[in-house]
């Protein structure tokens, strides 16, 4: 059974706005999976309504994606005006402004807005970097420090610019300091010039179920940081179903 949900998780995850559509020998040989175990994964997941037959043996996503992401949004404690209120601040602020949770492989973004005239930096649903942004930052400080090793074991820390944090001593640092403040900072570590300020989103437990970022360009940030810290604290807050106070 577990392996059967992990080959239809990893099914799920090959399609994307690039690559829309699927084969099942495509799939099979990317996966490295039989094609008869990939075509019972593959019809079964189109009999749930999570994938469509387009023809022949190729599939895309079905709509009941679209209706679980809706539930997904709507069980949540976010506020239902969450991507209007990113849209606003991000041009109050002129600014690239960034929901994102932890969905167990990364950070996933939930919504994202950038300054009138310029394309967001990361779309909804896309994976951002972990170790590098503060959104990743401020939500891998929540989880126990031999999950995160694990994870860097697996998948390392790739540099994206010379200031992204490549040491493991240095991050844990950067994550325990992130978990005792509530804040996450990177100077230039994803993008060159562009920096960012995270803050945690939480529940009444004082679980953080999501971070909310602000970035700017480094320059801005370094003169502004505690003024953008306040700005993103509050916004968090107000993002809240019942404004719950999240600790501290």
């Amino acid at each position: 059974m577990l392996n059967t949900i992990d080959r239809a998780g990893k099914v799920l995850d090959l399609f994307t706005a690039e690559t829309p559509e699927w084969g099942v020998t495509a799939v099979a040989a990317r996966l490295q999976l039989p094609k008869s175990t990939t075509f019972d994964v593959m019809a079964s997941l189109a009999a749930i309504g999570m994938l469509q037959q387009t023809s022949g043996d190729r599939y895309r996503l079905g709509w009941r994606v679209l209706h679980i992401s809706r539930r997904l949004m709507s069980s949540s404690c976010l506020d239902a005006n969450a991507n209007r209120r990113v849209a606003v601040l991000a041009h109050q602020l002129s600014a690239v402004v960034t929901i994102g949770a932890w969905d167990g492989q990364g950070v996933v973004c939930i919504a994202n807005a950038s300054t009138d005239g310029t394309e967001p930096i990361v779309t909804d649903a896309v994976h951002i970097s972990g170790h590098t942004s503060a959104l990743g930052k401020l939500l891998m400080a929540q989880l126990p420090w031999p999950t995160v090793e694990e994870r860097i074991e697996r998948s390392g820390l790739p540099k994206f610019t010379e200031k992204s944090v490549d040491d493991v001593n240095i991050f844990r640092a950067q994550l325990i300091s992130a978990r005792r403040d509530g804040v996450a900072m990177e100077y230039g570590e994803t993008f060159p010039g562009q920096s960012c300020v995270a803050v945690g989103i939480y529940q009444r437990d004082h679980r953080a179920i999501a971070a909310l970022s602000i970035s700017v360009p480094t320059e801005r940030l370094l003169s502004r940081s505690e003024e953008y810290c306040r700005i993103a604290r509050r916004t968090a807050r107000s993002l809240v179903i019942q404004n719950e106070v999240p600790p501290g």
